[in-house]
Parts: structure tokens; sequence; C-alpha cells
């Protein structure tokens, strides 16, 4: 695997959607190709779209006063986490040691793994990190027995892993239940030799998404639970380090997570209060367009959708009922199925149809509800997605196109 973007553009990838395979990134920058010269279907990202939404969400989280660590496993791509960074992004955050361990061979200084690690052999790995001065790899513990297998790991190694205890909800993912167990595993952090307490963490996303009163009540009130842990580990001496790092926020409930943070406030050292949203850098059309606090509905300079994919028909057996080329291998479908957005005929302009609606998604094949049978085979639909973590794994690479739809770059993905 490349370790520097400059070789990571010079890697030819078996694209199959390209006209040409294997291609490279720099040889994608020089062929002048269009949107209409690629392989159907694909997904496509408008770097206009993106060039926005780096700037927008830098600027939010000034005016929040808040660090960003946004999640890397969102897209996967070394050179969208770079741009992260270059806007102001903290660091980085990674689900698991597999992420963290390409983020960190591509020099990313500050990585926040977002899950427990209990594999002895990932553990020794985070603990080779911990002896370079000039990286930090922070991970989180949510039982003795996770603590433990970190501590070995440390000591072994003759150094101490940095970690943030983690609250988390009740019968969803990890995480302490109560206060009072994180507080209990944070004395027994600092009791450690071979961990360091940097913080509190938690993960507000598992609980339903949404802008209803309700949804945002019970993410408002499960996250004050962040604030009294920080302030009952910090009044018994229990972090270690210079700062005091409490870390929430996913894409959805950002803006929720921000005054939480804050409402932390004032420890015996600094707080360094860090939110992770991932998802922002692309948006979507539904998932978050829908629980954003920086949704089209909510201000006037909102996210905008980054990600689009382009399918042909290639099929209308019945009135009725059309078929496009693409499927659940290609997009997105864990939390809504796609939208379609405009269409166009060949050698005509794109339009937007009414009534036309998406039914169902099988491996290759997407069914459209057409009442007017108004799609002719040949003709090409654009779609808008849903969630793009699980858009950007199915492309090992992503045409990146301007507001004319020349394709000027390409996006390698290394899930």
């Amino acid at each position: 695997m490349s370790t520097s973007l400059e070789e990571l553009t010079r890697e030819r990838i078996d694209a199959r959607n390209f006209p040409t395979t294997p291609v490279s990134v720099e040889e994608v920058r020089g062929a002048g190709h269009a949107l209409d010269d690629l392989w159907l279907p694909t997904v496509v990202a408008r770097e206009s779209t993106i060039a926005h939404n780096l700037t927008r969400f830098a600027s939010w989280c000034r005016e929040r006063d808040v660090d960003h660590a946004p999640h890397g496993k969102t897209s996967m791509a070394p050179q969208l986490w770079q741009r992260q960074l270059e806007h102001g992004a903290w660091g980085l955050t990674a689900a698991t040691v597999a992420q963290a361990r390409t983020m960190y061979a591509f020099g990313v200084e500050r990585i926040i793994i977002a899950n427990e690690v209990v594999d002895p052999s990932q553990a020794q790995w985070l603990a080779r990190v911990a002896l370079e001065p000039e990286r930090t790899c922070l991970v989180l513990v949510d039982s003795e027995a996770g603590a433990r297998v970190l501590e070995q790991a440390a000591q072994e190694a003759g150094t101490r892993i940095p970690v943030l205890v983690e609250i988390g909800v009740p019968g969803r993912r990890t995480g302490a239940r109560t206060v009072a167990e994180a507080l209990e595993l944070a004395r027994l952090v600092h009791a450690s030799t071979g961990l360091e307490l940097t913080g509190v963490e938690g993960y507000e996303g598992v609980l339903p998404q949404g802008r209803d009163e309700g949804a945002v009540e019970a993410v408002t009130v499960w996250l004050t639970q962040l604030g009294e842990l920080a302030r009952s580990a910090d009044a018994e001496g229990l972090f270690d380090g210079e700062e005091i790092i409490v870390t929430a926020g996913g894409s959805a409930f950002p803006d929720l997570a921000s005054d939480a943070l804050h409402a932390v406030g004032d420890l015996s050292r600094p707080v360094r209060r860090i939110i992770r949203s991932g998802c922002v850098i692309t948006h979507d059309h539904q998932s978050y367009e829908r629980s954003s606090p920086l949704r089209s509905g909510a201000t006037s300079d909102p996210l905008v959708p980054a990600l689009t994919a382009y399918a042909r028909v290639h099929s209308a057996p019945e009135p009725g009922r059309a078929l496009a080329t693409i499927g659940k291998r290609d997009v997105a479908v864990d939390v809504d199925l796609p939208v379609l957005l405009r269409v166009r005929r060949p050698g005509g302009p794109w339009e937007q149809l009414d009534g036309l609606t998406v039914l169902e998604l099988n491996d290759h094949h997407l069914f459209i509800d057409d009442p007017q049978s108004s799609l002719q085979v040949g003709d090409v639909v654009e779609l808008g997605l849903s969630h793009p973590c699980t858009t950007f794994d199915k492309w090992d690479l992503i045409p990146l196109v301007d507001d004319e739809d020349h394709v000027i770059d390409a996006l390698v993905t290394l899930f």
C-alpha cells in the first residue's frame, strides 16, 4: 500500500467505472474524460460541493469553539483526509485499529479509535505507536477486561497507552452503561501503570435520528452524562496529561454534542472539546438532510449532497415498470433507498420527471415505479443517496467532477 498521496496517485487501479482499466489518478487527471465517458453504473463526487462542505463545517466548528476529528471511515480516502486536516481538523477518527494503521501510514499525527480494542496483537500495535512522541493514538475502554489487554501490551512495550473511558447507551453499542460504572473504570485506568486516562467519550448517534422533539430531547438528556462523568473524574484527580479530552458528536447531532461538551465547564486543566462528524464532507440527500443542524431546512448556508449515482435504464418490460443497471453492490441501502433526481434521454438535456419512485434494489437492478411509462431503454438516471459511509466502500476509484461534468480527478478508497 502507498504511504504518500503522491505514490497513491500513481498506483493503477482496476476500476469498473472507467472506460480503460487499470487506471491511476494521475492518468484520470490527464485523460480529459467527461461524465458521459464513464461506464455506468458509477458514483461520482462533485468538487465544488466537497469544497463548500469543507469550508462550511470548518467555519461551524470555529463558531462553536470545538475541535473536529472527522470519522475517516466515512470515505477511507486519504485525499479527503488531507483536505480535512488542511481545513483545520485536529486529527481523524477511526473505527478499527486497521483503519488507524492506514491513517498512520499516511502520516496522520492524531487519531481517535472510537471503539474498544481487545485483540492482543492490535493492542501491541497501539503500544508501539505510544512510544512515538510525535504521534497520538487514543483508544476507548468500557470494561476492566478491555483495559487489562491494553495494560499488558503497554507494560510489555515499556510505555503507557492513552485511553478515553466510554459511556454508552443501554441496549445499543459499547460503553459503560452508567456514570457510576464509567467512574469506577476511570479509577482503574488511573491506577494502572500502563494506561493514561486522557478523557471521556460517548456517541449519541445510536439514538433515533431526527429533529422531532422526542429525538432531540433523548439525545440532549443522554449527553449530560458526559459532563457528569468528566466532572466527577476530575474531582477525584483521575485524569492524566496536560489536557482533558471530552468527545462526542456524529453527523446528525453535532450541535447537541457541542452544547453538551461546553456544558462540561471548566475543569482542573484545559478541556479539549472534540466532535467527530464524518459525513459532513459529503452530506447526503436523505439521512443527514433529515437530521443535520446544517440541513437545507435549518440554515441559509447548508451542507450540500456531494455524491450522486448514475445508471442507465436497460429494461422497461411492462407498463409502469422500468429497471436500471445499479444495485446494492453500487450504492447504500442500509438507511434509505436512493431517490431519482433527474433523467436524460440519449443526446438530450437533463430533465426532472414527476411521479417516479424507486421501489427496491437487487444486487444489480434498481426497480422504478413509472406510472406514465415515461422512461425508455437507454435513458440515464441520476440518483440521490443516503448514508455515504456505505456508498464509499463500494468503489475503489470515485470520479471527481466539476460543475460542467468534466472528470477532473479521482478519489482512491482504501477499505
